[in-house]
């Protein structure tokens, strides 16, 4: 964090996100949060334990020794979703710990960027993610551990890979841990008026496609162009599906599709996305086009922008799509006509966005697609990543066979990862009595119980330990996997003290 910005309160909370924000921690290369968390443990005198997937448990006794209530797991992922604005800017790369930060108020014109206020409510990474999810969830769970009075014993559990895919979780072993602990807490959801109690399973489709490439002759007259789309608001894949955010690679696709049925044009290469658990807000195509059609070829970018500025006013940025001249591109091979309108076609027709609602609970999505990452180099397959979500086992199955009827049609490959289950509400809950019962205590208000369309681990964790009982809560995050994701001051000072509420019920009980 900026020297210049004060620490907020709770300071021991922030003091640890800040030291651990400093360490790079992308997912699948968290081994330096690992080491560090493990060090500040082996300071405080604690036991770890590691286990071969590369999770971290420690080991912390409660701070009294009469009548001690059985353990309880509090649970967070140390790696985040690491993307940077494109140039990079202001020293920002959340791939190596550099994230550069601002305090202030949100916009009533947009929240993308904060109004700068040392006073303010709001903590954001203006070039990078700011990897408060669940960088946070683990600063509280260090400040918990160090408090003076600890009702009961904790097992703090330190996942790995949650953000692509949960390998840290379905890898997880409980005998290496020593996990003992019936009841868990997981600080990961967004909302710190919300108790979650459900979440969606989901699977990652990868495909592969294979085009015919024809060597270029110079007599063709046609030269390279580049075709742009950037800057949407992207955001997470699952939690905000439902806000109808244009997907930039379904939308390239489709300016491609129209410039392909009326005019020759070829494709050399494709580039969109960046992970497969956010909405990607930016691709671009490399095109060999006829330079005298120009005109033409930007009549049909124009009436794009103007009818999806439309289609999507309210819910996004302006859509802004460029087409210039690449003077500097070399081409000796490019996809034929028919080959460039078939993979047009391809990520045209694949599922995205919300694919069906839950009928018995209106506002939660039943099924969704994330058509997330895209990568065609000349001459070679295009390779296409998307994320799966379903509620129950047989929505998550139909879309999947949706996504393989399209690709198949098109001639081309499709594989499904194992996935991650659901995670199945659990309403007798005697954990989410007691966190009930403390919220409306603690703040006056009865929480919302609920259950997102979005992955997280509990599933998975409630698979290697039968019995558990878990909840998930958390501050108030906005735009995590995106530029420009922000926590709110205040929400981590509530949830902490919600959490340290609950903690203490437990002990008494």
């Amino acid at each position: 964090m900026n020297a210049s910005i004060t620490t907020p309160e709770p300071a021991v909370v922030w003091q640890h996100f800040i030291a651990l924000n400093q360490i790079a921690r992308p997912s699948k290369r968290e081994q330096a949060a690992i080491t560090f968390l493990d060090q500040w443990a082996q300071g405080l005198g604690f036991v770890t334990r590691h286990d071969s997937a590369g999770n971290l448990v420690v080991h912390v006794p409660a701070s009294h020794s009469h009548s001690t209530p059985p353990p309880v797991i509090l649970q967070c992922h140390v790696d985040m979703v690491a993307i940077t604005a494109q140039p990079a800017t202001h020293g920002a790369d959340a791939a190596r710990g550099m994230i550069p930060m601002v305090r202030g108020d949100l916009n009533a014109a947009t929240e993308t960027m904060l109004i700068p206020n040392q006073a303010g409510d709001w903590i954001q990474a203006p070039h990078t993610t700011l990897g408060a999810d669940n960088g946070i969830g683990v600063a509280m769970m260090m400040a918990i551990a160090e408090a003076d009075h600890r009702p009961v014993p904790l097992q703090l559990l330190f996942t790995v890979d949650e953000e692509e895919g949960m390998s840290g979780a379905a890898g997880l072993n409980v005998a290496e841990l020593g996990l003992t602990g019936n009841l868990m807490i997981n600080i990961d959801t967004e909302d710190d008026q919300e108790i979650t109690i459900g979440a969606a399973g989901g699977r990652d489709a990868r495909i592969r496609w294979t085009g015919d490439w024809e060597r270029q002759d110079r007599s063709t007259q046609c030269v390279p162009y580049t075709l742009k789309i950037q800057e949407l608001k992207g955001g997470h894949s699952g939690l905000e599906i439902n806000r109808g955010r244009a997907n930039a690679i379904r939308l390239l696709a489709r300016v491609l599709l129209r410039l392909t049925q009326s005019h020759r044009v070829h494709l050399l290469s494709m580039q969109g996305g960046t992970r497969r658990n956010a909405i990607p807000d930016a691709c671009a195509a490399t095109l060999l086009m006829e330079p005298h059609l120009e005109p033409d070829y930007q009549s049909i970018v124009q009436i794009c922008c103007l009818e999806w500025n439309r289609l999507y006013a309210g819910r996004d940025n302006t859509i802004a799509i460029t087409l210039a001249r690449s003077p500097d591109v070399q081409v000796e091979n490019a996809l034929s006509q028919l080959s460039t309108m078939g993979l047009a076609r391809l990520l045209a027709g694949i599922p995205t966005g919300i694919c069906e609602m839950t009928p018995e609970l209106p506002d939660l999505v039943e099924s969704s697609c994330n058509l997330a990452i895209v990568q065609q180099e000349n001459s070679g397959d295009a390779k296409i990543a998307c994320s799966v979500r379903g509620t129950t086992t047989e929505s998550l199955q139909d879309v999947c066979d949706s996504i393989t009827s399209v690709v198949c049609l098109s001639k081309g490959d499709v594989e499904f990862s194992d996935g991650y289950p659901g995670w199945k509400p659990d309403l007798d809950s005697s954990l989410l009595k007691v966190a009930a019962e403390q919220y409306q205590t603690v703040f006056g208000a009865p929480p919302r119980i609920h259950a997102v369309h979005a992955g997280l681990e509990c599933g998975l964790l409630l698979k290697k330990m039968p019995g558990l009982e878990t909840i998930s809560i958390g501050p108030t995050i906005k735009g995590n996997h995106a530029v420009g994701e922000r926590v709110q001051i205040s929400s981590v000072r509530k949830s902490f003290q919600y959490l340290n509420a609950i903690l203490a019920k437990l002990g008494a009980t």
